[in-house]
Parts: structure tokens; C-alpha cells; sequence
């Protein structure tokens, strides 16, 4: 795992900018840096490393072939990188290094940039031909590992981070006011946008090739969504399990000593579990919460002592978002208010005391099946065929607010303000944060007339499959929305801030294309929730986990801020502005701790991390913050 960044110009690389990427992507590669440019300097690479596989200096990078003509940067992990260095050696390839990374290149010079199709694992990488004078930049088939570029016609960047691109000089940036408003949505920036209109991500499965000043994109890879009817639920299972002990398998080649993140859940168990078939003594690691309603340690442990593993757990509390707000601006370098970054970062740093890597369970969810706004949108659908349309109306929120209080009063109410809504506006609803009508309260009138015709779904109508089963319709969004860019974008800057190298096995590609052969049905029967996966588990966790009610690995935001303290703090702009919007009646009250940390960071970001911007720039966005306290007063 490491840091990778590069700039492809008309005019001669600076060196200097490839060396302030490598100091700000040092976190991501602390082992070792390095910095290669071209004779003539229109190319430049750059790479911080974490030593995994072959730690000899051989392997450092930026790599090139014998000649000088070809070089990469990369990051990530090949599995099957033994298994293809004996397939190239058989036909003739010699290598130099022990490393993945020499595969990659001899993998180039064989089958050209078509060798990706062969790479099993998780990888982001640069590689220039000078030969051909082409740039290819390659992200994995699911986005485990990021890929930011930046593109002006003129001249190119690429970085693991936002942060690495920044380091270039004379960049022209404006903040995307369409991906701030799009934040307040989902959480978290939806690809390819970033908060920088001249900035985007590459997306999962794709090759960006730079070649003769034109740029093209390409996708090299979806999950195909073809069932195959002959399965049954006896061989789906035999699939299930060969593939996933498989998948566990291939992750844990390691040159370094490796561990599991364990939440007591039944994903991460079942991976531990497995984990210790095949190295018995396995490290697990738990974060637990001060709120007990929301802490799982007491399942985690019950699982270690299940597979013997050498357990470890931390508590963090209260005052965690406080101390690690700084933190997350800069980890994630744009607005993100997921907050389970809060105890990932306090998992990754807790681990990588004692290990180099660690598998987690991340995926489970999409793979399986397993989110509760699943059935509640399945629910809808159904009553949406049965009631009169009259009950179908849309009921205002600032009506809404009569409604019963408590937990199931808060869900019927924002259950029963979806009815009316097309099929992707409900899953819309489901899974935002702010509401279209909230936000536009947030934001203040501008905002709102602004995006009077803003589509709040976009980024779920692109991926929307009405061609395939409502479940599977479901589990493809989330793996293509919610999975990379808020999942997996999540762990890796949690993990890498601090040098630990995280891996999913269940995002396997051969495991997740294995899934969805297997009919709806049965993947998914009656919508049951991670129905397969509770059924190949029987002889791996213990009981109590098979069947315990889902949690997730949520922070008890709700719980560590007291929605009256705010109010005599000081606050200001957009915090400012949601207090005040939700004092009108104009916020739902459900997740009043996650819509209160949402504002917060993006009020953090604005005031203290636009880094990017010129002093006019930054200062404009400030004083656009600082006037929101005054929207609706």
C-alpha cells in the first residue's frame, strides 16, 4: 500500500511539486520515498511506500522496465501475483525484484494495458510508455484504492488524495457548488466530482489514457447481473463458501505480520473465522463505544474466544468527534461526514501498532444484501401497488414534526414522507442525510433558487437497473454509489493515515461475481438479509452472532451531542444555519447527531481547509459560511 501521485505537462515537470506530493502522501508510504522525471521533464512520477511484498529496496518505486521506457507508480496489492509471474516467465519474461509491482510492468510489456483484466486485488496505478508517450492511470474494478486527477488541457495531475494534486503549483480551482450541495445529501462528494470543479475521481474499473494531448476514458469492468437459473440453493452455497474461502486465502499473502478488524458483526466475524482456519493465533482488533446501545465488543469477543484469536479492544467516547474533527479534514481533504470515520481512525491507529495490515468485512453489506433500508424500501413498493392514491401523499415535513416522538415515531413519519416519491427518490430518502427541502432550508434562498431544478438523485439514477430484480436493482446502486465512495473512501484514509494497509476479501471480484449468478431468490429469499452468508456461516461463529439484530459500525452521534448545548456555543455559518432551520420546524428530527456533524464539517472545511483556493477565493467562501447565521432568522 502507498502513495502515488505524477504530472504530465507540455512544460517541464517540477521537481519540487513531485517532492512536496511524496511529503504529503508520506502517511500513505512511510517506509520509503521516490520521485522520477523524464530526459526532457514533460513527465514526472511520484510514490511514498509501505513495504508489504519484497521489502528490499529493489522494489522501490517509481519501477521501470530494463530500458527506462516504461515506469510505474502504484498502489495497492496483486493477489495472483505469483500465479502470473510463472505464466510470464513461461513465456520468457525475466524478473529482477520479488515484488507485485515488477509484475504489473512485465504484465504491460506481454498484454499491454488489457494485462488489468488479469490482476486480481485492490490497485491504483500510473504507468507511462514512454515508447508510445502514453499515460495510463488504472483504478480497481470496485475502488478499493483512490485515483484523483486534474486535467486543463495543458497539463495533468494524479494523486492517491486530493492533497497530492494540491502540491502542484498554478493550479485554477473554484469549489464545486454542486458537489457541496450533493454533500449534504449523500455524506460524502459523489464520483466523479470532487469539491473542486477541476478536479475529479477516477471511477471504479476504469483506465484514464493520456496519449498525443486527448484524453479517454474507459471502463474496463462492471458485475455482470446474469443469473444463472441452474443453481440451486445447495450449489449456491457450495459457490458461496468455495469463493469466499478462496478470496480469504488469496488476501492474506503478506510478507508482513497481518491482523482483522473484528466488530462483533457477522461480516468481519466471518472473515476472522475464516482467517483463523488458515493462520491459527490470528490478531483481531474491536472498537467499542461509551454508549452501550451502540458498542459490539461484548459479540467481538465471544468471536475471538469462538476462533482463538489474539483479541485486542479500545472504548472511545464523547469526546471524540471534538478531538478528531482536525483530523478528519484533513484525512479526507473535502467535506465527508460518514461517522464511523470517527472510530475507524481509532481502530487503524490502535492496529498499526501491532500489524502492517488488516482484513476487515467491508462489503458484506452490498455483496449479501444486508442493509435495513433494503426491506423498508421493498416495503414501499409493495404498499405503493395496494394503496389508494390518496394515501400516497406527500406529507410536509414542518407536519410531519405532530407526529409521535421517539425512534419509531421519527421512522413512520419519514417512512410514510416517501410514499408519494418515484422509485429512486424513495431509495433517495432512505439513505440521505438532509432531505432536498431540508438543505435548501440550510443553505438559505440563494442556495435554493440556485438549485430549483437540481436533480438531488442524479448520482442514483445513473446506476438505477429496472432491468434486473428489485434486490439486485439495489445491491448494484450501493456498489456503485455508496461502496466506494463513502465505504471504501472511508477506510482507506482512516487506514492510511496512519500506514495500515486495510483489505476486503469479500469485494473479491471473483467472489462478488460469484454472488450475483445466483438467483434473487435464493440469494435473497423473501428479502432476507445476508441469507446465504448466515447459512455458510453455521460452522464458523458462534450462534449468537448468526442471528443477532444489525447494528452497523455507527458512532452514537445522537448520543454525544445534546442538540440543546450548540445553541450557547458560539457557533456559526452553516452550523449556525441548521440550528436555526431546525428550531423552524424545518429539519426532521431523525439523525438529529449525524445532520449536526454533517454541518459541522462542512463549516470545519470551509473556515480552515480550502487550501486550494487563492486568498480571494478562500476568503469569499469564509464570508459565504459567516453570512448563513443569519438564514432563517
Amino acid at each position: 500500500m502507498c502513495g502515488i501521485g505524477g504530472v504530465v505537462s507540455t512544460a517541464p515537470t517540477d521537481g519540487r511539486a513531485l517532492e512536496r506530493m511524496t511529503e504529503l502522501l508520506s502517511h500513505r508510504g512511510p517506509d520509503d520515498r521516490g520521485v522520477w522525471c523524464s530526459d526532457n521533464r514533460p513527465v514526472g512520477l511520484a510514490h511514498t511506500r509501505l513495504s508489504i511484498i519484497d521489502l528490499s529496496d529493489a522494489a522501490a518505486q517509481p519501477m521501470s522496465d530494463e530500458t527506462g521506457t516504461i515506469w510505474l507508480t502504484y498502489n495497492g496489492e496483486i493477489y495472483n501475483y505469483q500465479e502470473l509471474r510463472k505464466s510470464l516467465e513461461a513465456a520468457g519474461s525475466r524478473f529482477r525484484t520479488a515484488s507485485d509491482t515488477e509484475v504489473i510492468i512485465r504484465a504491460y510489456e506481454r498484454w499491454g494495458i488489457e494485462c488489468v483484466d488479469r490482476f486480481r486485488g485492490m490497485f491504483a496505478f500510473g504507468l507511462w510508455d514512454g515508447s508510445k508517450s502514453v499515460l495510463h492511470l488504472v483504478r480497481d474494478r470496485v475502488g478499493i484504492k483512490p485515483l484523483y486527477y486534474y486535467w486543463d488541457g495543458k497539463l495533468l495531475a494524479f494523486a492517491s488524495e486530493l492533497k497530492g494534486i494540491l502540491a502542484v503549483d498554478g493550479l485554477a480551482l473554484d469549489v464545486d457548488r454542486s458537489a457541496l450541495f450533493d454533500y449534504l445529501t449523500y455524506l460524502y462528494v459523489p464520483a466523479p466530482k470532487t469539491i473542486y470543479q477541476q478536479i475529479r475521481k477516477l471511477e471504479p474499473g476504469s483506465i484514464l489514457t493520456l496519449q498525443g494531448g486527448i484524453v479517454r476514458l474507459t471502463r474496463y469492468w462492471d458485475v455482470q447481473l446474469e443469473e444463472d437459473p441452474s443453481l440451486t440453493e445447495a450449489t449456491s452455497l457450495s459457490l458461496v463458501r468455495e469463493s469466499l474461502e478462496d478470496a480469504v486465502e488469496a488476501t492474506m499473502v503478506s510478507d508482513v505480520p497481518i491482523g482483522a478488524f473484528l466488530s462483533g458483526g457477522l461480516d468481519s466475524s466471518v472473515v476472522s473465522a475464516l482467517m483463523a482456519r488458515i493462520e491459527p493465533g490470528v490478531r483481531t482488533y474491536s472498537i467499542g463505544f461509551d454508549v452501550e446501545a451502540h458498542s459490539e465488543t461484548a459479540f467481538a469477543r465471544l468471536v475471538a474466544r469462538h476462533i482463538a484469536s489474539v483479541h485486542a479492544e479500545r472504548t472511545v467516547g464523547a469526546e471524540t468527534p471534538g478531538a478528531l474533527l482536525p483530523r478528519i479534514i484533513d484525512c479526507y481533504d473535502e467535506p465527508f461526514a460518514d461517522g464511523s470515520a470517527l472510530p475507524t481512525l481509532r481502530l487503524s491507529e490502535f492496529a498499526r501498532a501491532h500489524v502492517k495490515v488488516a482484513l476487515s468485512g467491508d462489503g458484506g453489506d452490498e455483496v449479501f444484501g444486508g442493509y435495513g433500508w433494503y426491506g423498508r424500501w421493498l416495503t414501499q413498493q409493495t404498499l405503493r401497488r395496494v394503496l389508494p392514491d390518496i394515501l400516497r401523499l406527500r406529507v410536509p415535513g414542518p407536519l410531519t414534526r405532530h407526529w409521535p416522538f421517539g425512534k419509531r415515531g421519527e421512522r413512520l413519519r419519514h417512512f410514510v414522507s416517501g410514499m408519494s416519491m418515484d422509485p429512486v427518490e424513495q431509495y433517495g430518502h432512505e439513505i440521505e442525510l438532509y432531505s432536498p427541502l431540508e438543505k435548501r432550508a440550510l443553505m438559505g434562498p440563494e442556495w435554493a433558487e440556485e438549485f430549483t431544478h437540481y436533480d438531488d438523485y442524479w448520482h442514483l439514477r445513473r446506476y438505477w437497473r429496472p432491468d434486473v430484480p428489485a434486490i439486485t436493482r439495489l445491491q448494484y446502486l450501493d456498489i456503485k454509489t455508496y461502496l466506494p465512495d463513502d465505504i471504501l473512501t472511508k477506510v482507506d484514509r482512516a487506514s492510511m493515515a496512519y500506514g495500515l494497509e486495510v483489505r476486503p476479501p469479500l469485494l473479491d471480484h471473483q467472489l462478488l461475481q460469484s454472488v450475483f449468478r445466483i438467483p434473487a431468490k435464493i440469494r435473497c429469499p423473501r428479502g432476507s438479509t445476508k441469507y446465504l452468508l448466515r447459512k455458510l456461516a453455521s460452522d464458523l461463529v458462534p450462534r449468537a452472532v448468526l442471528h443477532r439484530e444489525k447494528k452497523g459500525f455507527s458512532a452514537p452521534l445522537s448520543r454525544w451531542f445534546d442538540p440543546a448545548s450548540p445553541r450557547s456555543a458560539g457557533v456559526r455559518g452553516y452550523v449556525a444555519a441548521y440550528l436555526a432551520a431546525d428550531d423552524r420546524g424545518l429539519i426532521e428530527r431523525r439523525a438529529w447527531g449525524a445532520k449536526y456533524w454533517g454541518a459541522l464539517v462542512l463549516e470545519e472545511w470551509a473556515h480552515g481547509s480550502a487550501r486550494a483556493l487563492d486568498p480571494t477565493q478562500r476568503n469569499r467562501l469564509r464570508e459565504e459560511s459567516s453570512r448563513l447565521d443569519e438564514v432563517c432568522n
